[in-house]
């Protein structure tokens, strides 16, 4: 029993980041909306688009490997795997999950380097000091 719900809740976190993410969102549009907010000019869109679609692409993959690495942790489920390869397999959904973080984050940090004092006061007014943009 005790391992049932120790499968369970790993599945259950394995799933959450999944569903905390935003949903379908083109790069184009969070651009778009950034450039009206900020103001932005047309060679830090430029700059923001290359930004953005670098990030796309390292994340897509990064997905892939998330998809692989989920279906094995389902796989190992079914076959009534041992505590440690589940351990195993939830620890590499882990640390794909801080690869995905991690390229979210130096994709905003090389956004922000981008804007100029007015442009960054204004950014960080609207994240209210977390996350990604509301909007």
């Amino acid at each position: 029993m005790k391992r049932r719900i120790t499968i369970l809740t790993l599945l259950t976190l394995a799933a959450l980041p999944v569903l905390a993410q935003p949903g379908p969102r083109s790069q184009g549009s969070r651009l778009d909306y950034l450039a009206g907010y900020l103001s932005l000019t047309d060679a830090q869109k430029t700059q923001a688009q290359a930004i953005f679609d670098a990030a796309q692409t390292a994340a897509e993959t990064a997905r892939g490997q998330m998809d692989s690495a989920r279906t094995a942790l389902n796989t190992a489920v079914k076959a009534n795997a041992s505590d440690a390869e589940l351990d195993r397999l939830a620890a590499a959904i882990g640390v794909i999950e801080g690869q995905l973080a991690a390229i979210q984050a130096k994709a905003e940090a090389k956004f922000y380097a981008l804007l100029t004092a007015e442009q960054k006061a204004k950014y960080d007014a609207r994240r209210g000091g977390r996350g990604r943009p509301r909007g």
